[in-house]
């Protein structure tokens, strides 16, 4: 007798597509999650927070002594063109900080007061901020936000170049350190010119190390770009010149390249000259592209401002400046103020770094992809400790963001997976926030524990590295 076959139960297609769909979304946010570039998210998180910080003080913080001089500078050159006032300094950061304020029309210039035909730059000031305008701090909060997006670009930079150069998590711990720098954040929400020239100061040197690596049109047009906003932005630029041609020839000379160094340097000769041309051209532009005579000199050149600016600045920097160091007044400075600044203003987590970075690429011999950092922070330090204007760690900045660049190497060395080194760069990580977090929002008089805290400092320091004029 045949069995009747046995019917197979045919699954209800319906419910096993709801099935898979529901596993699918239930499945979905992990995903997702595993999709997630989580470097990005910290790069815009740490940006953030910078961002919200500076922003606060700049809403909240004073008026300082030199911020009036340097929006009034900025404010008549933006609506006149003329730079009567802007003796000391190139304009550019200052015409930057300015473009806020420039475009509000209510917001009038008085140049109908002696001190414009008199070219009194402090008086016009005074006049400017405090009378002939009564919205003094909206003036001052909108020249300051420029000056925290530059500040934001140079974090950016440093980012970007830790990570070029040492890796992924050397750039995560560049941007920490920048973004909990006391110092950076301080200067980065003031409508001064110190955090710009940092910024571009950097950037110049980052893309002209890019040029290094990969030598077109392209790059050494942005690198040229670059060198010029540095050189319009502050005298103290002009430590560029050695600080390039160094890190090239240095560069050059210790490359494993089968081509002869004498050979390649002669080969490359011809873009330096095309960069310091194109830079000038920069320059001159930021001047107005005007032609004319050199006061005393007899001699017509582009942008005579800036070379007369040039020579004022060289005078003012000779006559050195009142200053206090340890407990000291001095009239000339002391050769060793900024070392002893930059080693009582700087958190303690960066300069451990700092020195350990020095040990670890002596010992490793991995020096010659720090040389691009090094360089210029010798002759940057070496050109300010000859100098006797010792007027604040202000001047620092530049050498404190390559050396954060630098330092953040370590990251790469520390934070292994199954390495107990890790837990070092956990506690130094901490001890960085906690240690600047306690600062805010008084970071200008940030001190570290060296000399016991903020409270101490006025013992060691006193103007733009504590209170500035501030009330």
């Amino acid at each position: 007798m045949l069995k009747t076959p046995r019917k197979e139960k045919i699954p209800n297609r319906k419910k096993t597509a709801q099935s898979k769909d529901k596993n699918r979304g239930a499945g979905l946010p992990l995903a997702l999650l595993g999709r997630v570039n989580w470097e990005i998210v910290l790069v815009i998180f740490l940006l953030s927070l910078m961002a919200a910080q500076m922003i606060w003080m700049a809403r909240v913080k004073s008026v300082t002594m030199d911020e009036p001089n340097h929006i009034a500078r900025g404010i008549t050159y933006l609506r006149t063109g003329d730079l009567r006032l802007g003796y000391l300094h190139p304009p550019l950061v200052n015409l930057i900080s300015a473009i806020p304020i420039a475009l509000d029309s209510s917001i009038l210039l008085p140049l109908d007061h002696p001190s414009w035909a008199g070219r009194n730059l402090g008086d016009f000031a005074n006049e400017f901020l405090w009378k002939t305008n009564t919205n003094t701090q909206s003036i001052l909060f909108r020249a300051r936000l420029p000056i925290i997006a530059l500040t934001l670009l140079l974090a950016l930079v440093i980012y970007l170049w830790a990570r070029e150069l040492y890796g992924k998590r050397a750039g995560l711990l560049a941007l920490t350190f920048t973004a909990f720098s006391p110092n950076l954040m301080a200067h980065g929400s003031l409508a001064t010119n110190d955090a710009g020239f940092t910024c571009f100061a950097v950037l110049s040197a980052y893309t002209f190390w890019r040029w290094l690596r990969k030598s077109d049109w392209k790059r050494a047009t942005i690198a040229s770009l670059c060198f010029g906003l540095a050189m319009a932005s502050k005298f103290s630029a002009l430590f560029l010149i050695p600080a390039l041609a160094l890190t090239a020839l240095a560069y050059w000379l210790t490359d494993p390249a089968e081509e002869k160094p004498l050979k390649k340097i002669l080969r490359f000769s011809g873009w330096l000259v095309v960069i310091a041309l194109a830079g000038a051209l920069m320059i001159w532009a930021v001047y107005g592209f005007k032609v004319g005579q050199v006061r005393g000199a007899g001699l017509t050149i582009p942008a005579p401002d800036y070379l007369a600016q040039m020579q004022l600045t060289a005078t003012r920097i000779e006559k050195g400046n009142p200053t206090f160091l340890l407990g000291e007044h001095s009239k000339t400075g002391w050769w060793y103020y900024f070392p002893v600044t930059f080693a009582v203003k700087t958190p303690l987590p960066i300069l451990l770094l700092i020195i350990t970075g020095l040990l670890y690429i002596f010992s490793k011999r991995v020096w010659r992809n720090s040389l691009p950092l090094l360089i210029p922070v010798a002759i940057y330090f070496a050109g300010s400790m000859m100098s006797p204007l010792n007027i604040g760690y202000r001047h620092l900045l530049p050498a404190l963001a390559f050396l954060i660049v630098f330092a953040a190497q370590m990251g790469e060395v520390l934070w292994k997976p199954k390495s107990k080194l890790i837990w070092g760069g956990i506690f130094l990580a901490v001890w960085l926030v906690v240690s600047t977090g306690t600062a805010f929002p008084d970071h200008l008089a940030y001190f570290n524990e060296t000399i016991g805290g903020m409270s101490n400092g006025y013992k060691v320091l006193v103007d733009s590295n504590l209170d500035w004029g501030r009330i």
